[in-house]
């Protein structure tokens, strides 16, 4: 029979053997934040706007003979993506008599809550990853295909691309691939599987099938007023105890030019 430590009910267990166990209900396993950028200047709090431009410069420079000047300037245009600071938060309460009977039930509470707080960061870069405008369609996860995402990027070079990919798609791309799909022992313990043309690839539950994307840290920043934090406050009269996490931050897609979303889907209008 389920129970839940909500502190509505006391569940008082009596010669019996609790299991250590919590169901793992992480959305992946990968840290989200080595694919990202970290900006913790975020002076903006719950409720207000931030607002994200993305340059693009204009104009070009001009040879000129005696007497004649620039017919055209040079200058910058923009666009701007508005984000909204948002509070992420999760609550655990439990009475004393909970915790005296069940210690290891409260553990378990903040556990899940900490994943959840996790899950929620990967929900939001891979949201973001997904509005890049540079779309590779009909990829077939190629080596072919890898190589022509690569140079479809706009920069000359791209250090530190990555490839993130669903547990589905990295099959075909490892059976597509045979011997060139690159290991090192070392990868294991980095968290990616291998490396197509350079770029290494890491596997991920958050990535749904026939979807995958290629990018740089630059392309995703988390502008961080608060990191993850924990606060309780207590009710003696009824020896309660409410355990907060939260965190305050917005995700953006910051650099266009740094992301390619990789879909099996057709071009629209093919």
């Amino acid at each position: 029979m389920a129970s839940s430590y909500d502190s509505t009910n006391i569940k008082v267990y009596d010669n019996e053997v609790i299991q250590d166990k919590l169901e793992n209900q992480l959305t992946t396993q990968l840290d989200m934040n080595q694919f990202i950028t970290i900006d913790n200047s975020l002076s903006a709090t719950p409720g207000m706007k931030v607002e994200v431009h993305k340059y693009k410069g204009t104009g070009n420079v001009q040879d000129l003979t005696m007497s004649n000047g620039n017919t055209g300037d040079i200058g910058s245009e923009f666009t701007t993506s508005t984000y909204e600071v948002k509070t992420t938060q999760g609550r655990v309460p439990y009475y004393d008599e909970q915790i005296m009977n069940d210690p290891v039930a409260i553990d378990k509470a903040l556990q899940h809550l900490s994943e959840q707080l996790t899950n929620d960061l990967t929900t939001k870069v891979v949201a973001e990853l997904g509005k890049a405008s540079n779309i590779a369609y009909s990829f077939d996860f190629t080596f072919g295909a890898v190589v022509d995402a690569i140079a479809s990027m706009p920069n000359e070079q791209d250090n530190g691309l990555y490839m993130l990919i669903s547990k589905e798609d990295y099959a075909t791309l490892q059976k597509n691939l045979n011997d060139n799909l690159k290991y090192v022992e070392d990868f294991a313990r980095r968290g990616y599987v291998g490396t197509v043309a350079g770029v290494p690839v890491y596997v991920s539950k958050a990535i749904t099938k026939g979807t995958a994307f290629m990018a740089t840290r630059e392309a995703i920043t988390a502008f961080v007023k608060k990191g993850v934090e924990v606060e309780q406050e207590r009710e003696p009269n009824t020896r309660k105890t409410t355990i907060y996490g939260r965190k305050v931050m917005v995700i953006a897609l910051t650099d266009d030019t740094k992301a390619i979303k990789l879909t099996t889907t057709t071009k629209p209008g093919n």
